[in-house]
């Protein structure tokens, strides 16, 4: 029977099965001798009756950090105030939720804790990360939010305290969530362990994880442009880093404000930070 890998805790596997049901299950024999070694979200094949696992089908995307496959969704919760907005911040998420095939939502908080000048700068950002195919929410608006978890395996991002408890809160007041403690740790107080585990919230799965403990852009430099969903115009140079090439088509549009300037300047930073 098939299931999806709910919690790993040592050679406990805790599989929900598509009857709805859960047991715990350990790794075939063969697995271990191929070196196929599951992981929290993937999708598999299950023995009832020896409630051992047959078989990993294949992944659509893998993350190490937190160990975890098959996302679908990351929603990147971004604070307008304490902590302070950052474009570099969603910028980095969004060229890793891409590079990993994953749809990226940015989830915007504290709006109400801001001037009314600063709000039209943020709404500025919510305009044009919308109109480059990205989809924002304030989070004020749960309904909307809340469908985004049908049928979808999500995962949370973002600034330490710019409000991921507290909107799962409002998504699923079960889950009773510390927001003082300023950690997605799913009601259970500040991590002090590395487990991984996918809760069951509003007809999906939300990864509780201890966060994604690295930043680094694992691609290739000259692979970023790739996941800038804003520089699809060709250059001169189908090579173009479109850094300081003459002629360069990205650069004009940067220079005639129709790519923004905070835009371009963190992707230079992503360029510079690139192995």
């Amino acid at each position: 029977m098939k299931g999806k890998i709910m919690c790993i805790n040592a050679s406990l596997h805790k599989v929900l099965l598509e009857n709805n049901t859960i047991i715990d299950t350990r790794t075939r024999g063969k697995l271990r001798n191929q070196k196929v070694f599951p992981v929290v979200g993937d999708n598999v094949v299950v023995d009832i009756n020896t409630k051992t696992i047959e078989k990993v089908e294949k992944r659509k995307n893998y993350l190490e950090r937190p160990l975890i496959a098959n996302i679908d969704k990351l929603l990147i919760v971004m604070s307008t105030s304490i902590p302070t907005f950052s474009t570099y911040l969603i910028d980095k998420f969004l060229i890793i939720a891409y590079a990993n095939k994953i749809e990226p939502i940015i989830i915007i908080t504290k709006m109400d804790m801001i001037k009314p000048k600063e709000k039209i700068e943020i709404k500025k950002y919510i305009s044009y990360y919308r109109k480059i195919g990205v989809k924002v929410y304030v989070n004020t608006s749960v309904s909307k939010i809340k469908k985004e978890f049908k049928g979808s395996t999500v995962a949370l991002c973002g600034q330490t305290g710019a409000g991921k408890s507290s909107l799962l809160n409002r998504i699923d007041a079960s889950l009773k969530l510390k927001t003082g403690e300023i950690s997605l740790s799913l009601g259970r107080g500040k991590h002090t362990t590395r487990l991984v585990e996918l809760l069951e919230v509003n007809d999906g799965l939300i990864a509780d994880t201890p966060g994604f403990s690295s930043l680094d852009i694992n691609i290739d430099k000259k692979d970023i442009k790739t996941y800038y969903k804003d520089f699809k115009k060709p250059c001169k140079y189908r090579s173009c880093s479109h850094v300081k090439e003459d002629g360069c088509q990205i650069i004009k549009l940067v220079e005639s404000g129709k790519i923004p300037t905070w835009r371009y300047e963190n992707y230079i930073k992503f360029i510079s930070e690139a192995k």
